[in-house]
């Protein structure tokens, strides 16, 4: 019964809602276009013990047995990123594993509530979770309008973890130049500066393993 309340809690502040409590591994239809992919993220879930990094006697971090210990799943619509990301998830959080997962979108709510004086987690105390949290899972990177304060909150995330070697996982709908781009806040019609976008892109792709899910949706099936 304790073991159960704690991962009801774990499931309640990892973020995951509604439908997504139900993606799991058991219920990801396989077949032979997303075979690689599935194998890929079960196994992942299975040898997560050697994606989390190590500590000496001061307690600083020191690289895990799996070095490029996070996942950049990238795809095009309806081929099944959210339903891994989300069946990682759920698989390490029955194990009683602290996991965050969210959209970009919700992600950076969470730290903007903190600015009503209602809230109890300040800003501060929020991104330290987001940096600190054994995995976070950042679903549907570049989907949201980018803002200066947005990126520049989500780069100080991704690299407080890439410098720590804390697990991290990000499906997305772009790559390259496009998410580069999408990323980028544009001003007066005007794409504005890229660093940020290009620094945190270049950090996940450094911590990260690639996976592609490119083929039809299974939404218009």
């Amino acid at each position: 019964e304790r073991t159960q309340k704690r991962i009801a809690r774990l499931i309640k502040d990892s973020g995951i809602r509604g439908r997504f409590v139900n993606r799991t591994f058991e219920r990801f239809e396989v077949n032979d276009l997303n075979r690689k992919a599935y194998e890929k993220c079960k196994r992942y879930a299975d040898s997560f013990s050697i994606m989390m990094p190590k500590r000496d006697e001061h307690g600083k971090p020191l690289p895990p047995d799996k070095e490029r210990n996070g996942l950049f799943i990238t795809g095009s619509f309806g081929t099944g990123k959210t339903h891994l990301a989300c069946s990682i998830a759920n698989q390490l959080m029955q194990g009683g594993m602290p996991v965050i997962c969210m959209t970009m979108i919700d992600l950076l709510a969470k730290i903007k509530n903190s600015f009503d004086t209602n809230e109890t987690a300040t800003e501060a105390e929020i991104m330290k979770l987001y940096e600190e949290i054994p995995l976070l899972v950042i679903d549907d990177i570049g989907s949201e309008q980018a803002t200066e304060w947005g990126i520049t909150r989500i780069y100080a995330i991704i690299n407080a973890r890439y410098e720590a070697y804390m697990p991290t996982i990000v499906t997305t709908n772009y790559t390259g130049d496009e998410l580069i781009r999408r990323m980028t806040p544009i001003y007066g019609g005007k794409i504005g500066d890229t660093r940020n976008a290009e620094k945190t892109l270049d950090r996940l792709r450094e911590m990260c393993a690639g996976i592609e899910m490119y083929w039809e949706s299974w939404r218009t099936k």
